[in-house]
């Protein structure tokens, strides 16, 4: 396909697969890097897969957090909340969160 590679090629911003999938009159399917050989009840597709670089960013994530006077329990988990939804768009994921007494003493 490339330099980079027979099946792969990669660009500053993708990179770049040539598959080819083969399907039969019974319904199965497989997947080859070469171009495949053929019996009669088989077609294949050539294709090609873009991924973009981006998918392999980790984003860095940082928190704040800040323990409010004693008597506004609320506002900690107001945060904390807040804090959930930010890293929920940041990762993509759900993201649960929660506040815990403690027995232990500091």
């Amino acid at each position: 396909m490339s330099a980079s590679g027979k099946h792969y090629r990669s660009t500053p911003t993708e990179i770049l697969y040539s598959l080819w999938l083969t399907f039969d009159q019974a319904g199965n399917v497989r997947l080859n890097r070469e171009s495949p050989r053929l019996s009669p009840d088989e077609r294949a597709m050539r294709v090609e897969v873009r991924l973009p670089r981006a998918l392999w960013n980790i984003p860095q994530l940082s928190a704040e957090i800040t323990v409010p006077d004693p008597g506004q329990p609320g506002a900690i988990a107001a945060r904390i909340e807040q804090f959930a939804d930010q890293l929920k768009t940041a990762v993509g994921c759900d993201v649960v969160l929660t506040v815990k007494q403690t027995d232990e003493p500091r």
